[in-house]
């Protein structure tokens, strides 16, 4: 007999229910925390289950939920050692929309443990036992923390810019992509034009990057500036502002140099073959990534970072192949920029890029294409353990015997109505009443 063990975790305990291949329940929910007496237990009452109901292999599972899923998961790797059992991680959205093709609308912590079992039996070749590699996790957490200080970053020059539109707007023209180091160290000092306007171009001159004609043309602005408000409160709060954007460039780059130096292995080593992918792009993709043993295919991991094309197209609604942008953006980001950097560098990927041009893409749309190369070309290198080699691509390209082209229009009405011919008197839309007109049009044309 075999048994699924369905896992739903909460901060600091979870529940637990044991189901047989019938879906019949062997246990009941019962509730367990998440220290040591509880996974003491756990191992205890699992091995008497097995024994009571003669279960010759526990398959058990828990859903990814930020971490806290982590004990539980180590635990039964660690119990499988001494009895037969799997364990997996799933993705929480499968088993949910399982659930929902079951009519299953109720949710409590009870109910979701079932699920998570049910979901194990019904979808057995989905489900991924393997014991994944635990090595990035940590650096995954570090790069999650550099975005967070990003996004910190970028709220903090938002609301820093608004500020400076009333109290010193001469100075929004240096800030229109970033806020440069100098433009901070001058706000430190001289956070309103009436605080700029009384200095001297040598006191301004002290300040890396400020040049004597940049000096006085600060002097000058503010001297003859528009701004509406200038009080004591406004002045403590830009400085506070500048001074925890100081910090926050300190702290990115703090972490980022860590990560690129610790965050190493024969994975980043092989990623940072490909070209346009540096030391920091290999190590957050890495950390990413986690497990490429987590991936049944390239398709996946494209889905995993949300930069497969998706299309809907249904009834008389033509839809066309988007990005479907699903996942982190900020990953996205990073191979956006190596994607940049890869068509300048590399012939193959400059190829490619202009081909996609001449055939009327954009340039963001082209390099959205060589992102999805870049994606496609990583699954090769982790899985072969083979360093980037363009001839390769190349040759993989080119091995394509058996060429499936996508059929025009015409042809696929004609391969789906091969039981039934279009009848314009069918009680269709407008639109397709004029769809179906043309096409038999032609088709008497061609018969002509």
């Amino acid at each position: 007999m075999k048994g699924y063990l369905g896992i739903d975790v909460s901060k600091g305990y979870s529940d637990f229910i044991l189901l047989n291949e019938k879906k019949a329940v062997l246990e009941k929910v019962f509730q367990l925390d998440d220290n040591r007496a509880g996974h003491d237990l756990l191992k205890k009452i699992l091995e008497g289950l097995i024994k009571e109901h003669g279960i010759s292999m526990l398959y058990c599972a828990v859903e990814s939920t930020g971490g806290f899923e982590n004990n539980w998961y180590s635990s039964l790797i660690a119990f499988s050692k001494d009895m037969n059992l799997n364990v997996a991680r799933l993705n929480p959205s499968g088993v949910k929309h399982n659930a929902n093709a079951d009519l299953k609308r109720n949710v409590t912590d009870a109910l979701s443990a079932q699920y998570i079992a049910e979901y194990l039996i019904g979808h057995s070749e989905k489900v991924n036992y393997d014991k994944q590699s635990s090595y990035y996790t940590g650096f995954r957490s570090i790069n999650k923390h550099i975005k967070l200080l990003l996004k910190q970053q970028t709220q903090t020059i938002n609301e820093m810019k608004m500020l400076l539109y009333s109290s010193f707007p001469e100075m929004v023209c240096y800030c229109r992509n970033s806020v440069p180091g100098w433009v901070l160290e001058v706000l430190v000092k001289y956070p309103t034009a009436s605080k700029l306007k009384n200095t001297t171009v040598a006191k301004l001159c002290k300040i890396a990057h400020v040049t004597e004609d940049k000096a006085e043309a600060l002097i000058n602005k503010a001297k003859t500036s528009v701004c509406s408000r200038a009080d004591k409160a406004d002045e403590f709060l830009i400085t506070s502002l500048a001074e925890q954007l100081i910090q926050k460039l300190a702290l990115i780059k703090k972490h980022k140099k860590y990560l690129e130096e610790h965050c190493k292995g024969p994975e980043v080593t092989l990623m940072q073959s490909i070209t346009g992918i540096g030391a920091y792009s290999a190590a957050a993709i890495m950390a990413e990534i986690e497990d490429i043993k987590r991936f049944a295919s390239a398709k996946k991991l494209i889905s995993y970072f949300g930069l497969q094309p998706e299309l809907k197209d249904s009834g008389d609604k033509k839809g066309v192949y988007r990005m479907s942008k699903k996942g982190r953006s900020s990953m996205r980001g990073i191979l956006y920029m190596c994607a940049q950097s890869a068509v300048i560098h590399d012939e193959h990927f400059k190829k490619i890029y202009h081909n996609q041009r001449s055939k009327g893409m954009k340039h963001k749309q082209a390099i959205g294409v060589i992102m999805h190369k870049i994606l496609r070309i990583i699954y090769g290198v982790l899985t072969t353990s083979t360093a980037y080699n363009s001839g390769i691509d190349k040759q993989n390209q080119e091995r394509k015997v058996v060429v499936v082209e996508k059929l025009n229009e015409k042809m696929e009405i004609k391969n789906k109505r091969r039981h039934s011919a279009l009848d314009i008197e069918a009680p269709i839309s407008h639109r397709q009443r004029k769809k179906r007109k043309v096409h038999l049009e032609s088709q008497a044309d061609n018969a002509g």
